[in-house]
């Protein structure tokens, strides 16, 4: 009797075959749901930078009823709205009528699928938060939300 047989597979191989492929499909689905999740997180730390920003000029409107006008007045504004100090004051500018002020968000997310590196990833947003005095002598703020790949440092630079 001969052991080899040409043209078949030997059934052993076919279901070593059927294993290693269903391995590879779950960890194809498993990254697949990982990133989506990923994703997700980091567009929800995102959007909350967009919450942490209205909390620092509700804050500053909250204290005071006219134009922001020291530095150090801001600074102190957005470290008690945000958390773990996660704020970065970039300009500020004040004029008679307003006062312009750039800043730095910043909020972590987890990651995941992590192999090498920190399992905790940061997200920065830029802000342009304009205080104006109102025809009541109120004030008020605007804000603007930059977008992901506009920097602080440049929208600063244009906003002289």
């Amino acid at each position: 009797m001969t052991t080899s047989q040409t043209g078949r597979t030997a059934p052993w191989a076919k279901a070593l075959g059927a294993v290693l492929l269903a391995l590879l499909a779950a960890i194809i689905v498993a990254y697949s749901i990982g990133s989506s999740r990923e994703t997700d997180r980091e567009h929800s730390a995102f959007e909350a930078t967009r919450t942490d920003a209205q909390r620092f000029a509700d804050s500053v409107v909250a204290q005071r009823n006219t134009l922001p006008t020291e530095r150090q007045d801001i600074q102190t504004a957005l470290d008690t709205s945000t958390d773990n100090k996660n704020g970065l004051l970039f300009s500020m500018e004040p004029t008679k009528s307003r006062t312009e002020v750039v800043i730095q968000l910043t909020r972590s997310y987890e990651r995941s699928l992590v192999l090498f590196g920190s399992s905790e990833a940061t997200v920065d947003r830029c802000f342009t938060v304009i205080f104006e005095l109102n025809e009541g002598r109120h004030l008020s703020a605007n804000i603007t939300a930059h977008t992901a790949d506009e920097r602080c440092s440049q929208v600063a630079q244009q906003n002289p």
